[in-house]
C-alpha cells in the first residue's frame, strides 16, 4: 500500500522490499515507490540498486543451476520465464503431474549434494548455493545502510523468509504463514496476505516499534 508505506518513511523508518523474484523486477517497484533505494532480491542472493548490487552466491551460479536441471531434472522442473533475468537463484515449477512437494524432493536428491538448496515459497520452487537466503540478504542490506540487524523488523508470509525473520531485531508472521514461519515469529498477525500486511503496520504502530 503506497500510502502506508509513505507514511512509515515520513515517520523515518526505512522500508526496503525483500523478495524472490527477479533483480530488474524489484528494481523497477523500487524506482516508482516511497521506499529506500535498495532491494533485497533473488530470496537475498542480490542486494544493490541500479547498477550497483552485491551478488551473495557465485557468479556462475545461475548456469550451472539450469545446466544442472536441463541434465538431471528435465522431467521433474520446468523453468520460469524469469530466469533469464536472475543471476543466482533460479526459479522453477513441478513438471506436469508433480505436485510441488514431490518435485522439490526430487530435486533436493540431486542437487543439494553439489552444494544447492532446494525451497518452494508458494509461487515456485528455488534452487541457489546453500548460505544464500533472505537472513543473509538482510544482514548486508544493513551493513549498506550503516544499521545493526537488530534494528530491523521483518515481515513474512513463506518458509523462505524464515532465515529473514530470524536475522531481524523483531519477526512479524502474517495469517497465511506456515507453520515453520509461526514458530520464529514474535507477532503473528490474524489477517494474511495484503491485510495481514496492513494489520502488521498497525500493530507496529501501537506498540510504538515504528
Amino acid at each position: 500500500d503506497r500510502e502506508v508505506v509513505s507514511q512509515g518513511v515520513e515517520k523515518g523508518v526505512r522500508v526496503t522490499s525483500y523478495q524472490d523474484h527477479a533483480y530488474p523486477l524489484l528494481h523497477a517497484l523500487a524506482y516508482y515507490l516511497p521506499v529506500t533505494k535498495l532491494i533485497v532480491a533473488e530470496n537475498g542472493g542480490v542486494v544493490g540498486y541500479r547498477s550497483r548490487y552485491r551478488l551473495l552466491g557465485s557468479e556462475g551460479d545461475g548456469e550451472e543451476i539450469r545446466r544442472l536441471v536441463r541434465e538431471e531434472l528435465a522431467g521433474v522442473l520446468v523453468e520460469s520465464w524469469q530466469n533469464r533475468f536472475r543471476l543466482v537463484d533460479m526459479a522453477f515449477h513441478p513438471a506436469e503431474g508433480l505436485s510441488p512437494e514431490e518435485a522439490v524432493e526430487r530435486a533436493r536428491r540431486a542437487l543439494e549434494p553439489r552444494g544447492f538448496e532446494v525451497q518452494y515459497s508458494g509461487w515456485a520452487i528455488h534452487v541457489h548455493r546453500r548460505g544464500v537466503d533472505k537472513g543473509a540478504g538482510l544482514v548486508e542490506a544493513c551493513k549498506m545502510l550503516g544499521l545493526d540487524p537488530r534494528q530491523a523488523i521483518a515481515v513474512g508470509d513463506s518458509e523462505v523468509d524464515r532465515p529473514m525473520l530470524e536475522a531481524a531485531g523483531l519477526a512479524v508472521a502474517v495469517g497465511n504463514a506456515p507453520r515453520g514461519l509461526r514458530r520464529v515469529a514474535d507477532i503473528i498477525t490474524r489477517e494474511g496476505y495484503y491485510r495481514g500486511f496492513l494489520e502488521a503496520i498497525k500493530l507496529l504502530e501501537e506498540g510504538g516499534y515504528i
